[in-house]
């Protein structure tokens, strides 16, 4: 504990620090006629701009102000520079006077006695940057909050429910847990706060929210027993006020706004003037110039909504056949095994050998076009997916260990990369029957083994799932169309399993990008959100 005595000084040189700080002040007599009082006064060593130690001194405002009560009362001040807890327990126990600079509340009010006030505080709540969940006291509830030990911020504190309180040794300290994440928000001095902040240029990565909490007075305090001592304090701060020190004061550690002259004024509201009038000119022939266009737009606009209806219909019309023709073509095939083995039955049925191929064949065609029905009734099914926030290393662990044992009848290495940090919101299923659709293709297309990598990282707000495997890649002709329906090269493929999967991420508000080079294998990035957005909170 640094202990200054200004009690030490001389008085020609206690004058002489003052006519630098504060040139203007009155002059004092600098041999006083009777013995100095003493007081002992703690503060707070580290509540910057008030009071903190700095290059070994204690300085900032509140010292400033007791150095000129001295001058002004005849009464030497001892400061006990502390944190600010061992401060209150110091004058509690009676090694203090006095606490140079204390905000009231009723609450302090029934233990301490403080002097008429020469300052107005308000604390706030710091969150950081990319916080946009707290507005006030009342989002705090259930969260960690920072606050200095023995802070007036401790009785804002018991309004808020379930808060869990972290206190720091002072006000920087707490901001440090704020940034490191170990807290939500931080409460405390604003004035303090955002001096720290800008001292350790941090300011941009910390932001005040809400309204400034509870602005009350700020002065010196005592204990009742000690309220005697107020009096000549009040009276010397009150000669501070009138002689003009204290606005000196004031003007030091906090600033004044700057305000322009009178002839500054005039010149000024003749350009404020001179520009409403070409403002209101502009924005006549801008209003004219305006109904003039909207009418021709208007003319323009309706010949072009009519192109786009004979567009549009001739595209539906398109797309309907390019669709009609995959379905005939997927279907025609087994439908024509089916009747050229039907056909010959009853020629071979006394042949063994043919009813059982006949048996298995038929049986496999059936199946074939029940699996074509049954996808595309999963492409044209429009159904509303039911997003969850899930962890994306268990569905992919899951689809993993799904396919294990053709891995291994493959030949085929997995690399899995997910981080256990990684969350997607989605629909739980429909991503699943995405990663089996898109893993499936990739086993097809190592069929003498290889190696796929399956790979996440956070890009906020979305999370990238990367698909990789060493397989026959794709011809770059045939890479515009993988996400057609029925678009396939794959023997007894259907060619609607890439479609379908392109669906289900779109309608989880994701995207899907599919690389590739004929022989260097396939990269596949699916880009999905990692938060519920905006317009899904209403």
């Amino acid at each position: 504990m640094k202990l200054v005595r200004l009690a030490a000084f001389i008085p020609i040189l206690s004058v002489l620090l003052l006519s630098v700080m504060l040139p203007e002040a009155a002059a004092v007599d600098i041999v006083p006629s009777e013995p100095r009082k003493v007081m002992r006064v703690a503060g707070d060593n580290n509540f910057p701009p008030f009071e903190f130690v700095a290059n070994g001194t204690f300085q900032g405002f509140n010292v400033d102000m007791l150095n000129a009560l001295s001058l002004e009362t005849g009464t030497s001040f001892e400061f006990y520079p502390m944190p600010w807890s061992e401060a209150i327990k110091a004058l509690e126990s009676g090694k203090v006077d006095a606490i140079q600079g204390m905000k009231y509340s009723q609450e302090r009010a029934q233990s301490y006695r403080f002097s008429e006030p020469y300052f107005t505080s308000s604390q706030g709540i710091f969150v950081r940057k990319d916080s946009y969940s707290v507005h006030s006291l009342t989002d705090l509830q259930n969260r960690k909050i920072a606050v200095q030990e023995g802070d007036i911020s401790s009785e804002a504190m018991q309004r808020i429910p379930n808060a869990t309180v972290l206190a720091a040794e002072n006000q920087e300290e707490a901001i440090r847990l704020l940034l490191g994440g170990q807290v939500d928000a931080f409460i405390g001095n604003q004035i303090t706060g955002q001096y720290v902040l800008q001292k350790n240029r941090q300011q941009d990565q910390v932001k005040l929210v809400g309204d400034p909490i509870a602005p009350t007075d700020y002065g010196l305090v005592v204990l009742k027993k000690n309220e005697a001592l107020l009096g000549e304090i009040n009276h010397g701060l009150r000669e501070l006020k009138s002689n003009g020190t204290y606005a000196k004061i004031e003007r030091k550690w906090f600033g004044e706004y700057i305000y322009p002259s009178a002839p500054r004024l005039k010149e000024l509201l003749s350009y404020v003037v001179a520009g409403l009038v070409i403002t209101a000119a502009v924005l006549l022939l801008i209003l004219w110039w305006n109904f003039t266009l909207k009418r021709e737009l208007k003319k323009r606009l309706d010949a072009y909504k009519k192109t786009l209806d004979e567009l549009a219909r001739r595209d539906r019309l398109q797309s309907l056949g390019q669709l009609v023709a995959g379905i005939a073509h997927e279907i025609r095939n087994p439908i024509t095994s089916i009747l050229s083995y039907s056909q010959a039955l009853p020629f071979k049925y006394d042949n063994k050998e043919y009813r059982e191929f006949f048996t298995m064949h038929v049986t496999e065609e059936v199946m074939r076009l029940n699996r074509i029905v049954t996808e595309l009734l999963d492409f044209a099914r429009e159904k509303p997916p039911e997003k969850t926030l899930f962890k994306l290393e268990e569905p992919v662990r899951a689809v993993a260990l799904f396919f294990h044992n053709l891995f291994e009848e493959r030949r085929i290495v997995v690399q899995l990369d997910v981080p256990d940090s990684a969350y997607v919101w989605a629909d739980a299923q429909q991503f699943k029957q995405v990663l089996i659709n898109l893993i499936r293709n990739a086993i097809d297309a190592m069929p003498g083994g290889g190696t796929l990598r399956i790979a996440a990282q956070e890009r906020q707000p979305f999370v990238i799932l990367e698909i990789e495997d060493t397989g026959e890649g794709i011809d770059a002709d045939d890479l515009p169309k993988i996400f057609e329906p029925f678009f396939t090269k794959k023997a007894g493929g259907v060619g609607l399993g890439l479609s379908i999967c392109y669906q289900l991420v779109r309608d989880n508000r994701g995207e899907i990008e599919v690389t590739s080079e004929k022989g260097a294998g396939t990269q596949i990035e699916l880009k999905l959100p990692s938060q519920m957005e905006e317009e899904e909170h209403a």
